[in-house]
């Protein structure tokens, strides 16, 4: 995804510059806005990350190099199975390995990329909004790194083919941390 198409989403992104407080508010209100995915994903989709939000000392430097060197360029998912992969560029690998040295999960995709850190789908209530059913995306399967295992990502569909997505870290079972919002696009 080169750019973002959802218009309301491309707004607040500019706003976090000024006011992030309501740009994550604006961001939040998308989300809840949304829908469970009405089928299936299935196949390639192109990700963009929208907006980092873990810690106050810690964001504005995770911004930045996130911004600066993104490694993560969207998901794959295979609807049959309820499993899917993130696709990264491979650029990124050298990094990748001395952050998770013993992770050997790493499928060259072609065109400067490659799968990665596997993950299941299943609905289910939104850890932040109970109200709402969101497509859960559990990094927790035995093939991943131990910090991996902590993600879980919520995804809502906002129009035909338009997802947006929280990514939280799992503190305990019934606790987590917001850390980004993110956007994916079918390819």
């Amino acid at each position: 995804m080169s750019q973002l198409t959802f218009p309301r989403l491309l707004d607040a992104q500019q706003l976090l510059k000024r006011d992030r407080h309501s740009a994550l508010a604006e961001m939040n209100e998308v989300f809840r806005g949304g829908r469970l995915p009405e089928t299936a994903l299935d196949g390639r989709t192109h990700g963009q990350m929208i907006a980092v939000d873990i810690a106050p000392g810690i964001t504005p430097v995770a911004d930045a190099l996130l911004t600066n060197h993104m490694p993560w360029c969207g998901k794959t998912f295979n609807a049959a199975e309820a499993t899917g992969n993130n696709l990264l560029y491979t650029s990124f690998l050298p990094v990748a390995r001395v952050l998770f040295p013993g992770y050997r999960g790493y499928v060259p995709e072609g065109g400067g990329r490659m799968t990665a850190f596997p993950f299941r789908t299943y609905a289910g209530t939104g850890l932040k909004d109970p109200d709402r059913q969101v497509l859960k995306i559990d990094y927790d399967t035995p093939a991943n790194p131990f910090l991996m295992r902590r993600i879980l990502d919520e995804l809502v569909q906002v129009n035909d083919n338009f997802y947006f997505g929280k990514a939280y870290f799992k503190l305990s079972s019934k606790s987590a941390h917001l850390l980004f919002y993110f956007a994916l696009q079918r390819a």
